[in-house]
């Protein structure tokens, strides 16, 4: 019989088990397992390690109000739940109130008919249709992306190249998104970038506390990131402000909106939707998860060719072939060309997922993966361990591109096992626009330079902060001798 609720096919039989049944890592009175996890930015990996050690399915127990928690790393079972969201299970830890509470209520967090409104508009606002008619929005990003990487090389010094690659996306993010040209690859890092970092490190540390503690306590980091919010929300009312300003100008921006920002006010005035604090919130989730989502791959990109000579030659020889003597890929149509690209980003994203693992909570009784799951239950679906360990791919843990272009089907990674961007009906609206700003942009670098790891000061690292960042990547890049100067490039190396 099918638990009240449940979604077809969560039905349970004789041999499911109860939470109680499963095995997992021992516990102390009260606590349970949060001794083992209480800071924030180590606790994925050590998530990971027990899944290592007690198999795709186990129990937690998080303490006080959280006492009922599984953790899955199967790739079906994480399939099932995610196929069943949102009316089954909703995001965990209670995330979207935190997400309320720091007035960044949108798309990601939101549930039920808010993520309904949401969701509609940001999926038409990064197809594939709309990203083509802008294409010229990244391909000028692309372009002062090669000149401030032309000045790196030149300098032949190690540098953080995932500060540049973080100025690459925002500048394409806040283009796209809301039509500014913030333009950070030329007048470099600004404030909204470290209230950016600040606003992702406060908000995992809150979503991952098992004590509310800042409803009666802030502590100095929490002064510092309110401040930081309200530089943020200053500069999102900006943009709506310069946006409202166009479509006066330009009314015709009614029923063809240029952008993202520009299709939620165009709602609002036709349909009545939107108040202002989701355009507010909508506007701000878009920003810091555009933002750093993208870098972070790429970053992690840079790091494996780094350690893979070979594969760095091979992308650069197709990257020359598709581009031509272009630095950057100049039309839309040509980053579909780069099939190898492509694999080769596919498979950063399953060892080094900035998303390694998502929390959900269950609205129903269910059975999953032959486990009755009450409802209020917390799971914590782990993608990146599903994708390594539990794929059935072989040397899993080798970073081997040529996986993705088997002939052979049987051969390649199961597409269920792929979970960088989620599964099921939240999968992530922003993959079209993912993979278009890394594929060219790493193309663009793979084509132009060659790439050397600096690790005399310690081996890169992990850490989680809300995405899963590289610690000490530094690099230092020199110039392929086929490369090509272009005039812009040459411009904008020159000191203003």
């Amino acid at each position: 019989m099918r638990h009240k609720g449940a979604p077809a096919g969560c039905r349970q039989t004789p041999e499911s088990r109860s939470i109680s049944e499963l095995p997992g890592p021992a516990r102390l009175p009260l606590v349970g397992n949060l001794h083992s996890l209480w800071r924030s930015d180590r606790a994925t990996f050590k998530i990971e390690e027990w899944c290592r050690r007690y198999g795709p399915t186990f129990r937690l127990d998080m303490g006080p109000g959280r006492r009922h928690t599984v953790v899955l790393a199967d790739p079906g079972d994480i399939n099932a739940v995610m196929r069943e969201r949102p009316d089954v299970f909703k995001r965990g830890f209670d995330i979207e109130t935190v997400f309320r509470e720091a007035g960044n209520a949108g798309v990601f967090s939101a549930e039920g008919d808010e993520w309904r409104r949401a969701r509609r508009l940001v999926v038409t606002a990064l197809n594939s249709n709309h990203l083509q008619r802008y294409f010229h929005i990244v391909r000028i990003a692309g372009e002062r992306l090669c000149a401030r990487l032309e000045r790196e090389a030149a300098a032949g010094e190690f540098f953080e190249i995932d500060r540049t690659l973080t100025s690459y996306s925002l500048d394409i993010v806040s283009a796209l998104g809301f039509g500014h040209d913030m333009n950070t690859l030329e007048r470099g890092e600004n404030e909204l970038q470290r209230h950016i970092e600040r606003h992702f490190k406060i908000l995992n540390r809150r979503i991952q506390s098992p004590i509310r503690y800042w409803r009666r306590l802030r502590l100095p980091s929490d002064r510092v990131w309110e401040r930081s919010l309200a530089e943020l929300r200053q500069a999102v009312t900006g943009f709506i402000a310069e946006a409202k300003e166009r479509m006066e100008e330009r009314p015709e921006l009614r029923e063809e909106p240029e952008n993202f920002l520009e299709s939620m006010l165009a709602a609002r005035e036709k349909e009545g939707k939107f108040s202002d604090e989701e355009i507010v919130g909508n506007t701000l989730t878009l920003l810091v998860a555009g933002e750093d989502t993208t870098a972070h791959t790429m970053a992690w990109t840079t790091l494996l060719l780094a350690r893979r000579p070979d594969i760095q030659e091979r992308w650069a020889a197709e990257a020359i072939d598709v581009l031509g003597e272009d630095r950057f890929v100049g039309k839309y149509e040509k980053v579909g060309e780069l099939a190898y690209g492509e694999a080769v980003l596919r498979e950063s994203m399953r060892l080094k997922s900035v998303a390694p693992l998502t929390p959900v909570e269950a609205l129903a009784d269910v059975t999953i993966g032959g486990v009755r799951i009450p409802a209020g239950t917390q799971l914590w679906l782990m993608f990146r361990h599903a994708g390594l360990y539990e794929s059935g791919v072989e040397r899993a843990l080798d970073f081997d591109p040529e996986r993705w272009l088997e002939d052979d089907q049987q051969a390649a990674p199961d597409q269920k096992s792929f979970l960088a961007f989620g599964a099921g009906p939240r999968f992530c609206p922003g993959r079209n626009l993912a993979f278009l700003e890394a594929k060219a942009g790493m193309a663009a670098i793979a084509r132009n330079f060659e790439i050397e790891l600096d690790e005399s000061g310690g081996p890169v690292s992990e850490k989680m902060n809300f995405v899963m960042v590289p610690q000490n990547l530094r690099v230092r890049l020199r110039r392929r001798a086929d490369t090509v100067d272009s005039p812009l490039a040459t411009a904008a190396s020159s000191p203003a």
